[in-house]
């Protein structure tokens, strides 16, 4: 969510920016390219299982299709050798990222952005069964799915030299993972984890400079329409734990000051499970209500969304009754567990009233202790930890 007074106000007093003589006219124009090299952490876990923060190193290049709007890629390596974990981090890290920057925020001094980029996380060894006893694990490369979520600010001291600071959510898909042993096969289950970079980066504008284009506002304070989705979630109870889910739905957005609007989503995930665990099992509903920030300007709109809601199961683990003489009998109720949509939204507009909306948000997953019935005694099963999942969402709208 990007909001400009308070972010204006609160750089308008600092005087270290003054003393490097930033010109009111350094954004009045912008180049084709940027180049740029940056210092990165990133977040990881220590020996211990405490966090520890890890340095790196690396660049970027953008390529502006307009002065709000980039295409951005961004390579970073992080030569520290991790303690390796079960899937989950080991070695050294490399990320490569390619996706979207855009500005919503901009004067002749900063601008303010929001990263939406998708790509992949290197870890060159990570903890993994070895199918045997002695030694129970070894280490291999490892390379995962992640989508790089964040936003942050840009300085210009002059008209070529950029500035830049940003923070990101890294969420990424860890697949299930086995090995045959003596015993017969160990599965260890997939997960979406998760982790937090910052970056401090310069940058240079190559080739020719282009004067800003005029902009101008996009109407409309309602908007609906329909969407289809894709939910890349750790199912309950599945074998591989990690699952693509296809849906759709509709959502629909209300302006109701400035440039924050009320928006919400609802979708349904038809496809069913095979295993359902006492929080979660069968189709998924999925409901979304809550706030994005953001401007539309020209053919193009650029948001942040914080919205609550909740995912609802049609068929999670209730009871349990054994027999020595017959199978176990499941029986079944609907869950519905808390979530977060934590993302940002882009918005094109082909026409003066209808809208192409692509969201991408990092749903957080809240469950909570739920009851099951095992031969008429009542066992509790905690929700656990906060989990995530990666939502991406197209959809077709109209403003009026």
């Amino acid at each position: 969510m990007f909001r400009k007074s308070p972010v204006l106000t609160s750089f308008r007093f600092l005087p270290f920016f003054l003393s490097f003589g930033i010109l009111a006219h350094a954004q009045e124009k912008y180049s084709a390219a940027e180049l740029g090299a940056e210092y990165a952490t990133f977040r990881g876990t220590d020996a211990n299982l405490q966090g520890q923060t890890f340095s790196g190193f690396g660049g970027r290049v953008d390529w502006n299709l307009t002065r709000r709007l980039a295409l951005e890629s961004e390579v970073d390596f992080f030569p520290q050798e991790a303690t390796p974990l079960l899937l989950v981090q080991g070695g050294q890290t490399l990320q490569a990222v390619f996706g979207i920057r855009a500005k919503a925020v901009q004067t002749g001094n900063l601008s303010v952005f929001g990263l939406i980029r998708p790509g992949l996380l290197h870890f060159t060894g990570v903890n993994v069964l070895s199918g045997q006893a002695d030694p129970l694990y070894v280490t291999q490369p490892a390379t995962y799915f992640v989508l790089n979520l964040g936003g942050g600010m840009e300085f210009y001291p002059s008209p070529r030299w950029i500035l830049r600071f940003d923070i990101e959510g890294d969420p990424y898909r860890i697949p299930g993972y086995s090995a045959s042993t003596a015993a017969g096969t160990a599965v260890l289950p997939g997960k979406i984890n998760d982790t937090v970079r910052l970056n401090f980066g310069l940058a240079y504008r190559l080739g020719p400079l282009v004067r800003n284009e005029r902009e101008t506002k996009v109407p409309g304070k309602w908007e609906f329409g329909p969407l289809f989705s894709t939910l890349v979630v750790a199912r309950e109870g599945l074998t591989d734990n990690v699952r693509t889910e296809p849906g759709f739905g509709g959502y629909f957005t209300h302006r109701f000051y400035g440039v924050f609007y009320l928006d919400g989503d609802l979708l349904y995930f038809p496809r069913s499970t095979d295993i359902s665990g006492p929080h979660d099992g069968g189709t998924i509903l999925q409901g979304l209500l809550g706030l994005k920030g953001g401007i539309r300007r020209n053919h193009l709109g650029f948001f942040g969304k914080v919205r609550p809601g909740f995912d609802s199961y049609s068929q999670a683990l209730t009871g349990i009754t054994t027999s020595p003489t017959s199978p176990p009998v499941f029986s079944y109720g609907r869950s519905s567990n808390f979530v977060l949509d934590l993302g940002g939204i882009v918005e094109f507009y082909p026409r003066e009233r209808s809208t192409i909306r692509v969201e991408v948000g990092d749903t957080h997953l809240f469950f909570g202790t739920r009851d099951v019935n095992v031969d008429g005694s009542t066992e509790q099963a905690s929700g656990g930890k906060m989990q995530h999942s990666i939502q991406l969402v197209f959809g077709y709208g109209w403003r009026f």
